[in-house]
């Protein structure tokens, strides 16, 4: 009788791709991506629409509305500062409306809020009216931009927060992939004010139906409210951990949203580009930070999330100096083409990662807070001092200076003393752990076999 030598192995490589399938499948079963996709998918969308309008589109017609109103860079600035401004001025009550109404009432009030905006946008008469705009925009944000989508994530995601957090973070890059060159071309050919009509009819046919049909509260959101154990916001403020990351957030979003603010202003006044390549390289920006925030979403839910953090510190720190003209010792800024899009592309990756860093890492260490939604808006009023005084100052000084040297003085101090907060962070959250202070263990899921 004759015997297959390779029987034994053909069986038992099946079982192995048997078993190795079976586990495959239960981790898919299992992972709150695959099983929240749509939710993810529509808080995805109206994100992306809400930062293209009120982030990355505007920044890119103040060189239009700075000629037609006749003001320079210092009163053009003021836009986005008013954004900022009422961003943080709104954030706590913001914070406390997410705590007590849930992100799908304020996701709908905001898009409401951000519609009516952008609807009179194209009309404005007056640069302060444009202003009145912005800050209505910023009103808004607090109530359906990156501190919301924060505080959704982690009422639906328990196992992995941050990468939830990167992919949502990503809509943010995306939207400057699309809207900062469409807008440029837009407004090179037509105008910043027919420019501006796409946001209200994006607004109106896609983000406002969508945050009403289909954005929900997850499951976190009703256990927050019935349990009243555990840290209390007032308690978490005499934590060391809290105000270091409030800081570090402070510093971080400094340099990002001015450099977001002022990066089209800065290749097109001071190294000559056009507007449609400097809005070019102002999406190579995201398209950089879109990848970088996957991929820190990735390293932030694993062990290697403290180096993680330490490397996109590092690295936004680096972008701070490669603009400076070697040949000159650094006392002025390079008008080198090829040296500015290497620093777009390390810029790209250093805001990717960052931001995921300040957004995920308070997710991770007082997300299953009952009043984590408090805290959040705590974190998001520091993060707009950061950028209302980086939108601002950069604005004062390229007016005072002639050029942007002095504000990337500014950035590369502001990168040195994110990193000293940070290392004085991860020691907090060391010692934290040590006590057992950071989080809740979080319970098993196991899968049926129907």
């Amino acid at each position: 009788m004759a015997v297959d030598p390779l029987g034994s192995y053909s069986s038992d490589s099946s079982a192995a791709l048997s078993t190795g399938s079976a586990k495959k499948c239960a981790w898919l079963l299992q992972s709150e991506i695959v099983r929240n996709w749509k939710q993810l998918l529509g808080v995805w969308v109206t994100f992306f629409i809400t930062a293209g309008m009120t982030y990355h589109a505007p920044p890119v017609m103040l060189p239009a509305i700075m000629a037609e109103f006749g003001t320079d860079q210092y009163g053009v600035s003021w836009l986005p500062a008013v954004f900022q401004l009422c961003k943080g001025v709104l954030s706590i009550p913001g914070g406390y409306a997410l705590h007590h109404y849930g992100c799908h009432f304020c996701f709908k009030a905001g898009s409401v809020l951000i519609l009516a905006a952008a609807v009179l946008y194209p009309l404005a008469p007056s640069l302060w009216l444009l202003a009145g705009l912005h800050g209505v925009y910023g009103a808004a944000y607090d109530l359906c931009g990156m501190g919301p989508v924060i505080v959704w994530a982690t009422t639906w995601f328990q196992r992995s927060p941050a990468l939830a957090i990167g992919l949502l973070a990503s809509a943010f890059s995306t939207a400057a992939i699309v809207f900062s060159p469409l807008t440029a071309s837009l407004v090179q050919h037509h105008g910043w004010r027919l420019a501006s009509l796409l946001c209200p009819v994006l607004m109106l046919l896609v983000a406002v139906p969508v945050s009403f049909k289909v954005v929900q509260d997850g499951p976190r959101r009703h256990q927050r409210l019935q349990g009243s154990s555990g840290l209390s916001f007032r308690r978490s403020l005499c934590l060391p951990a809290v105000w270091h990351l409030a800081f570090l957030q402070l510093y971080q979003l400094y340099i990002m949203i001015a450099l977001i603010n002022s990066l089209v202003m800065f290749l097109k006044t001071d190294v000559g580009m056009s507007l449609e390549l400097s809005g070019v390289y102002s999406s190579i920006v995201f398209q950089a930070a879109t990848i970088s925030k996957l991929l820190m979403g990735v390293a932030m839910d694993s062990e290697f999330q403290s180096l993680a953090g330490l490397l996109g510190c590092l690295l936004l720190l680096s972008a701070t100096l490669m603009p400076l003209d070697l040949t000159s010792g650094g006392r002025t800024l390079t008008h080198n083409w090829g040296q500015l899009l290497g620093f777009v592309v390390v810029l790209g990756l250093a805001q990717g990662m960052c931001f995921n860093l300040v957004c995920s890492k308070a997710a991770k260490m007082f997300g299953r807070m009952p009043e984590y939604s408090k805290l959040q808006s705590f974190f998001m009023t520091f993060q707009m001092i950061g950028g209302f005084l980086g939108t601002l100052v950069t604005g004062k000084l390229r007016a005072r200076s002639g050029d942007y040297t002095l504000s990337f003085y500014v950035f590369i101090v502001m990168a040195l003393l994110g990193c000293c907060h940070y290392l004085c962070l991860e020691r907090c959250r060391w010692k934290m752990e040590a006590r057992n202070e950071v989080s809740e263990p979080i319970p098993t899921i196991r899968v049926s076999p129907a």
